[in-house]
């Protein structure tokens, strides 16, 4: 048995290299980790927990969790408080010594945020923290907003849920 975990283009070249031997291969791939977050857990744990675990990396680790899903009742609250560590989130140079995170890994990556960041709000996303652009200070480049659906890339997204329905969004993009 083959096992992988990656992008999709990659699970498709490991599928190719697996089918001459007839390998059985299993696959998780396309990323988007969910915080799984219940009104009867610490929902400021919780919350600031994924999103800091999300912002590792500054956001660029396959395996970040990019989505929390949030029971309703629950979700104003992980709203106020994803926003809280979104702006709490400091960037810097990344050789400086401290607690923050630096910079995209290249203009590249940095280009495709932003896209996602404006696709988010061509979408409807009500943004609630950071934006679009190079942070000029503390906290900036991190973003939270609230949307239907989900918006890929480097950011935090979460939907509130009532018996698998789907709602809105607070997200880092």
């Amino acid at each position: 048995v083959v096992s992988f975990t990656g992008s999709t283009r990659a699970g498709i070249s490991v599928s190719e290299h697996a089918a001459p031997g007839v390998k059985r291969v299993s696959l998780e791939l396309g990323g988007k980790s969910p915080n799984l977050v219940f009104a009867d857990a610490d929902v400021d744990v919780a919350v600031r927990q994924g999103a800091e675990h999300c912002f590792d990396n500054t956001g660029q680790s396959c395996n970040a969790p990019t989505r929390m899903l949030v029971e309703r009742s629950a979700y104003d609250r992980a709203v106020e408080v994803a926003v809280a560590t979104a702006n709490d989130t400091a960037v810097d140079v990344a050789g400086k010594p401290g607690d923050h995170i630096g910079p995209l890994s290249s203009q590249a990556q940095f280009d495709k945020v932003q896209g996602l960041i404006q696709a988010g709000i061509d979408e409807g996303a009500e943004l609630v923290a950071g934006g679009p652009g190079r942070p000029d200070r503390r906290g900036e480049h991190t973003s939270a907003g609230r949307a239907d659906g989900e918006v890929g890339g480097s950011h935090l997204s979460g939907s509130s849920r009532r018996s698998g329905s789907a709602g809105r969004t607070p997200g880092r993009r």
